[in-house]
């Protein structure tokens, strides 16, 4: 089988052809179709997580997984050959036409759910209802999501305003009328506003991390909680401040899967495609790229 992989840390994607992975215990072997871009994929390849995930190399990135049960291991028995399903594997594979994923972190995918969409929320549905959770956001409070426009972002602000909360969001100004569709009040752009300059709200969800941790602290008001996706809390500035801080750390099971899918099923959450490209271009899957819509960037295994 086709499959991308990297021979150190640092070193580029390049494709190999490799052995079909055989399923163990509790395990299932899906036929790949689509898989997505999560921002965990080159962090983990670049070694920035080397402490929490250390790789053996070669090693195939990608999580997300979209396809058609090929065989199941000893132990499953909630899945059968032929099953359409998505999931999420922790372990990584997924930049490849064959992938092991745990039983306990596939689903089978509603018939109402696109193969590509399915792709686009296994990882993000899961980790959007954790920050929420983990923000402890009341319906008439006021959130901000910085960096709304991804596959996270997105979500969380569909799931928000369903749950009655009023949203800020920060995104470039071409994304804001995709946004505000989608249930963000008010869309401010760090290029023209400086994030300093930004109301205080009862809870922050920050999808940028970096040197906007600190900062996005001070617009929490006192008893309120800030959220990160990509660094762990500074505990003693959230302490200065008087506010909780939390890191996410998203766990993907069958029953979140099942419950986030039915979400869309019913029309309540509609996830983002911003594109579907091919897996198989290796030098430019990770670049960096200004995208006309929001949300996430699914590949096609199968393309």
């Amino acid at each position: 089988m086709k499959a991308l992989r990297i021979n150190d840390y640092g070193a580029a994607l390049h494709l190999d052809e490799v052995p079909v992975p055989t399923a163990g215990p509790g395990q299932v072997l899906v036929e790949n179709h689509f898989t997505s871009m999560n921002g965990v994929d080159p962090g983990r390849g670049l070694g920035f997580l080397r402490q929490v995930f250390p790789l053996q190399f070669p090693w195939t990135p990608g999580g997300d997984v979209a396809g058609r049960v090929a065989a199941i291991g000893e132990g499953v028995t909630t899945f059968k050959v032929g099953d359409e399903v998505f999931g999420y594997t922790r372990e990584a594979g997924a930049y490849a036409e064959f992938v092991i994923v745990t039983a306990t972190s596939l689903a089978h995918r509603p018939a109402a759910i696109s193969a590509e969409e399915a792709a686009g929320i296994a990882l993000v549905g899961q980790t959007a209802t954790r920050m929420l959770e983990l923000s402890k956001i009341k319906a008439g409070q006021t959130l901000l999501i910085m960096g709304a426009s991804g596959g996270v972002g997105s979500l969380a602000v569909q799931l928000a305003r369903d749950a009655g909360v009023h949203v800020l969001a920060t995104a470039r100004q071409s994304k804001a009328a995709a946004l505000q569709e989608l249930g963000a009040e008010r869309v401010i752009d760090l290029a023209q506003q400086r994030l300093e300059e930004i109301q205080q709200v009862e809870a922050v969800l920050n999808l940028i991390g970096g040197d906007t941790v600190v900062p996005s602290y001070a617009l929490v008001k006192p008893g309120g909680a800030a959220v990160t996706a990509n660094r762990p809390p500074i505990a003693e500035e959230a302490a200065r401040l008087g506010i909780e801080a939390a890191f996410v750390e998203t766990n993907v099971t069958t029953e979140g899967l099942n419950a986030f899918a039915t979400l869309v099923a019913d029309g309540k959450v509609k996830p983002q495609i911003a594109a579907v490209e091919t897996l198989w271009s290796p030098a430019t899957l990770w670049e960096k790229r200004e995208l006309d819509g929001i949300g996430k960037v699914v590949f096609s295994v199968r393309a």
